[in-house]
């Protein structure tokens, strides 16, 4: 069966894959980003129904070839708005019912319940983090193109 995935040899006789899936390389946003807007369609879609189990970070890092931290940031953008839950041990679900969508100002709607606001120290460790995943794919971004380079060198 056929994964749509091309093998290649690797150093030390390793194998590696290439991505499945690939996200926008000309866009400007950090790839986090952008895989939490595709997993985010994907659950508006109903493709990833409420109660579904999200893919393992290290699934979502092989599929799309990125880096495992960008593939849990993605996720922890999309718990902070609601739409899945992590249970320690069992996985990521999408949650169910799952929230309403915002308006067109992109203000959730209003609900009986007061929306949770995370602490400063939250908000900073996020702001951390997001800086830490942007520097991380750049950089993944730059060896990319210098083992690009250096093929192109040796050939």
């Amino acid at each position: 069966m056929s994964t749509g995935r091309t093998v290649l040899s690797g150093p030390r006789g390793a194998t590696r894959r290439t991505a499945a899936r690939r996200l926008p390389q000309s866009s400007d946003r950090p790839a986090y980003r952008l895989l939490a807007d595709e997993l985010r369609q994907q659950i508006r879609a109903g493709r990833l129904a409420a109660g579904d189990q999200l893919p393992p970070s290290r699934v979502l890092e092989e599929d799309y070839g990125i880096a495992n931290m960008t593939a849990r940031a993605a996720v922890r953008v999309l718990r902070d708005e609601g739409l899945v839950r992590t249970f320690q041990g069992l996985g990521t679900f999408v949650t169910d019912p799952l929230p309403p969508l915002p308006d067109a100002t992109g203000a959730a709607p209003a609900s009986a319940d007061p929306p949770h606001m995370p602490t400063a120290e939250y908000a900073e460790l996020v702001r951390r983090l997001d800086q830490l995943t942007e520097a991380q794919d750049a950089l993944l971004r730059l060896l990319g193109q210098a083992a690009r380079l250096g093929g192109r060198l040796a050939a």
